[in-house]
Order: structure tokens, then C-alpha cells, then sequence
């Protein structure tokens, strides 16, 4: 009894001599007064923690994390921030004034892992060296080149996507490998982003990088539900938006006509390019029953009519902005996008362009 004691008293001594702040200090070479700002990271976006004064070159922070997290430390009139994790212990920082990116940090065992990440991650130089030659080979408008450089730096990308999975799976058990995957979210689909989840969920439920990562999930889940909605076969979803005169247009007062909707934007060059082919296909099948519903996305309604005169649209137009919701509902993640829509309103082909649209017209019309 009396060892079951001793152990006990022993974790609570433990748990008790555990910091509950950080005091951050730093020491820089080349500075005086400048003043300093720490910062965190929110939903991609710094936001300011504390700011304070330099004192010959030293400044001090202090202050408490729920959980280890990635903090910045800026100098006024300086380009580059020191990065480091920082949790609630004691943290030096090192080094020059005018090169904060390379400064030593000590205390911070996660800063040390992200440092070695950001040294592994493949092809950084050669990345750099092909921004350049991509710049060169464009000006001189040398296709051949663009088109090799644009192949190796799809290879790189490849390999440090393959990089960045392994680190992160490697690195599940602790806040710097989820950072990283909060980071990876942004670009992942929903099955893989679920994947990722289901790594720190044990771990890590309640950190704010976790619940960000999580934020990525509603989005996702929302453009799967509207990509099944509006699929070939299913029934396109009505909407009623504004004509260029303002009144109201439904998608439904349609039916019974073989109907294009169209979702472009004045300043979409893509879009602007396909409209002579949806202008050749309209003035070809109108009369045989072809209709067609233009969809911008413009925010611009000036810009957005001046586009409809100078590309000739006869046909109706509608405008939806963003809080009417259309894009989403029909999964728009770019433009030009397209439905072909049978007489009774189902999607029977999506995103014709050029020849493929009057094909298709041929098809059903002649």
C-alpha cells in the first residue's frame, strides 16, 4: 500500500511540476529597439498574439498554449518571420536580426521535427531553377521547353506530395505532423481527407489545427451530395435568377426543349472563347427546339452585359451571385461548365465544347 502510495504522489508531483505558460526570449544580432510580434496561425491567416519591444537586440514573451502550436516572431521592417512550435515551456531564439528564417531555436522539440521536414522536402532548388527556365522559354515562346519544364515540375510535385503523405503518417503522434496534415487538407478529396481524420482523431480531438482540419469536411461533402445531384441521367435542379432586365427566369419554364446551361463569367477568356461554337450551335438548332440558358457568375453587372453585346448572346441570360447558391448546386468548381438538359429536364451530357456540342445537337435534332 504504502508503494501504490509513493507512485501516486509521484504522478501528482509529476503533473504539478509541469509548466502551465511559455516564456519566450529572444536574442538578435543587429537589432536595437525594433519592435517585435508573435503570431499564430487561424484558418491559413496570421493572427497577432502579443507585440512587444526590443531592448539591445533582447525581447521576452510570455503567455500559456492549450497545445502545442506553430507561432511566428516578426521584427518591423523585416521580410521574414522565425517560425516555431511553442507549447508551454521555455523557448530561446538565436540568431540574426536580418535573417529570421535561419535562427536557432532551442526548447522545442516539434520545431526541431518541422525543421527537419522543411530540409527533406525534394526538389526545392531545382523547383527554383525551373520557375525561371519556364519564364525564359515563355517570353521566347519556345512551346517545346514549356512543355518539358511543365513535365518535370509535375514530377517534383508528385514526389513531394509523396513526401509530405509519408512525413505525416510518420509523424501522426504529434502536433507538428498535425499541422502538416491540416495543411495537406486543403487539397485532398473527401475519402482521403476522411483517411487523414481518422489519424489524429485518437490523438488530437479537441486541438484547433484538428478541428480546422475537420472544417475542411462540410465542403467537401456538400460538392459529392450536388456532383451526384447533377450527374448525367439525374434531373437538373431548378433555379430561378435574375435576366439582365431584372425580372425573374426559371430553369423549369424549359422544359420541353432540349436546353444548354452555360455557366461562364465576362472575364473567363475560356468561356469567352467557346461562346462563337454555343452562338454556331444556337443559330443552327433554335428552330429544331435548342435553348439556351447562359449562367454568370460575374459580380460585375456592367462588365457582364457589355460581354453579352460584344459576343453576340441572343439567347436568355441570368446572373447568380454568390448568395443565391447555383454554383454550388451544380458542383461549379470552374468555367466554363455546361449541361445539356433533354425535354423533360434531364442532364443527358455535360460539358460539350466546339464540335462535341453540335454533334450531340445533330444527334437528337436532326
Amino acid at each position: 500500500m504504502k508503494k501504490v502510495l509513493l507512485a501516486i504522489f509521484g504522478v501528482a508531483m509529476l503533473v504539478a511540476c509541469q509548466p502551465k505558460s511559455y516564456e519566450i526570449t529572444g536574442t538578435l544580432e543587429g537589432a536595437t529597439s525594433e519592435r517585435v510580434i508573435l503570431k499564430k496561425i487561424r484558418k491559413g491567416q496570421p493572427v497577432d498574439i502579443d507585440t512587444t519591444e526590443m531592448v539591445n537586440g533582447i525581447f521576452t514573451f510570455t503567455g500559456s498554449v492549450d497545445a502545442p502550436e506553430l507561432f511566428f516572431v516578426s521584427v518591423d521592417g523585416k521580410p521574414q518571420p522565425a517560425v516555431f512550435f511553442a507549447s508551454n515551456s521555455k523557448i530561446a531564439i538565436t540568431g540574426d536580426v536580418e535573417k529570421l528564417s535561419d535562427v536557432e531555436v532551442t526548447g522545442s522539440e516539434l520545431t526541431d521535427i518541422l525543421t527537419s521536414f522543411n530540409d527533406g522536402v525534394p526538389g526545392q532548388e531545382r523547383s527554383q531553377q525551373l520557375q525561371q527556365e519556364y519564364q525564359m522559354a515563355y517570353m521566347s515562346q519556345d512551346k517545346d521547353k514549356q512543355k518539358l519544364v511543365e513535365e518535370e515540375m509535375q514530377s517534383i510535385m508528385e514526389d513531394q506530395r509523396a513526401y509530405f503523405k509519408k512525413f505525416v503518417d510518420d509523424n501522426a503522434n504529434n502536433e507538428c505532423g498535425l499541422f502538416l496534415a491540416m495543411n495537406m487538407a486543403q487539397s485532398m478529396d473527401l475519402e482521403q481527407l476522411r483517411e487523414l481524420i481518422a489519424k489524429f482523431e485518437t490523438n488530437y480531438p479537441e486541438h484547433v489545427y484538428f478541428q480546422e482540419m475537420k472544417d475542411f469536411l462540410a465542403p467537401l461533402e456538400e460538392y459529392e451530395t450536388a456532383q451526384a445531384a447533377t450527374a448525367e441521367g439525374a434531373m437538373a435542379p431548378d433555379f430561378t435568377l435574375p435576366g439582365v432586365d431584372g425580372s425573374d427566369v426559371s430553369l423549369n419554364s424549359f422544359k420541353g426543349k432540349y436546353v444548354l446551361v452555360d455557366f461562364w463569367a465576362s472575364w473567363c477568356q475560356p468561356c469567352r472563347q467557346e461562346n462563337p461554337n454555343v452562338v454556331k450551335a444556337y443559330e443552327a438548332y433554335n428552330a429544331k427546339g435548342f435553348e439556351v440558358l447562359s449562367v454568370s457568375v460575374d459580380r460585375d453587372q456592367a462588365a457582364w452585359k457589355k460581354a453579352i453585346e460584344e459576343d453576340g448572346l441572343t439567347w436568355t441570360q441570368v446572373i447568380a451571385d454568390e448568395a443565391s447558391g447555383v454554383a454550388k448546386v451544380y458542383a461549379i468548381q470552374s468555367i466554363p461548365s455546361t449541361f445539356l438538359l433533354d425535354k423533360e429536364g434531364k442532364i443527358i451530357a455535360k460539358n460539350l465544347r466546339g464540335e462535341a456540342l453540335e454533334a450531340k445537337l445533330a444527334e437528337l435534332l436532326n
